[in-house]
């Protein structure tokens, strides 16, 4: 058997999958950067022409109701600009799942992270658990630098990370594994959802690796927190308006991924606003200039 499917690596996209014996101990930097060329180069456009229908394409729609009170699925909205602006999207998605697993296992020990039904495994399966837990946030790492490479890559400006705010859900381990299984079937529907819209294909099987992982995180931490790791043959799709809707809570600074346009609009009014005061203010003083003159 070849080394590397003993090892469990996985170096297709320059990630290496985790033993029992080193614990989480990630492999990232030459192999990341080779694998942003290799997939850039578009090696792989005929498997991402396919997959994008096939995988994503099906479960990519919102509910139409008809007349006669029937549902049918309806194609979702493209709300993107462009392929820069979905890589940004996913990656505040990556900085907010990073933050939020940096922040709890720096506030809790594997003592703290535990569940309700630990008493009924081994001791050796209860151990792994934070391990496990740390080896979901090296991912995240490794997500977000990947995400930040491409986006530099194309020519674009990665999205500056935003500042969050996670309150108790990243010091009680009960609503950490909740909140956990939120974000990560959050993510998992985010991705669902934007990869249809991926203009170059050669982007597709990336994000298509990044979405599996994240499913599987959410089976993970669905089943430390007392739920079904799968409860559905099939994932949904999630629109950007209702990911951002869910993600913004934990958001205490700007960020420009999350804005959807709006801010740029008051910004304009205001804009336009000071702009009449000024005109306001500048007749004003012409006015009084006149009167002067008269007298």
């Amino acid at each position: 058997m070849p080394s590397s499917y003993k090892d469990g690596a996985v170096r297709g996209f320059g990630v290496v999958s985790h033993n029992d014996d080193d614990h989480g101990k990630s492999t990232q930097g030459a192999e990341t950067n080779d694998s942003r060329r290799r997939f850039l180069a578009g090696s792989a456009g005929a498997l991402g022409a396919l997959t994008l229908g096939s995988a994503f394409g099906a479960q990519s729609a919102l509910a139409e109701e008809h007349e006669d009170g029937t549902e049918t699925e309806g194609p979702m909205e493209d709300v993107f600009e462009d392929d820069l602006a979905i890589l940004n999207y996913a990656l505040t998605l990556e900085y907010l799942e990073a933050a939020f697993y940096g922040e709890a296992l720096d506030n809790m020990d594997a003592d703290d992270v535990t569940v309700e039904w630990a008493d009924e495994l081994p001791e050796s399966i209860r151990e792994r658990v934070y391990d496990r837990l740390t080896v979901i946030q090296e991912h995240e790492e490794t997500h977000v630098e990947f995400l930040t490479g491409v986006v530099e890559d194309l020519g674009g400006d990665p999205v500056d990370e935003p500042e969050f705010d996670f309150g108790s859900a990243v010091e009680e381990p009960a609503e950490f594994l909740s909140t956990a299984a939120v974000l990560e079937d959050t993510g998992v529907g985010a991705y669902a959802g934007a990869a249809p819209f991926i203009e170059d294909e050669s982007l597709v099987p990336p994000a298509l690796s990044i979405h599996s992982v994240e499913a599987r995180h959410a089976a993970f931490v669905r089943e430390l927190g007392g739920q079904i790791g799968f409860p559905d043959a099939f994932d949904e799709a999630l629109p950007k308006d209702q990911v951002l809707e869910a993600a913004s809570q934990f958001i205490v600074s700007d960020a420009a991924v999350m804005d959807d346009g709006e801010d740029d609009d008051d910004d304009e009014d205001d804009d336009d606003g000071e702009d009449d005061d000024d005109d306001a203010t500048e007749t004003e003083d012409d006015d009084a200039t006149e009167t002067d003159d008269d007298y």
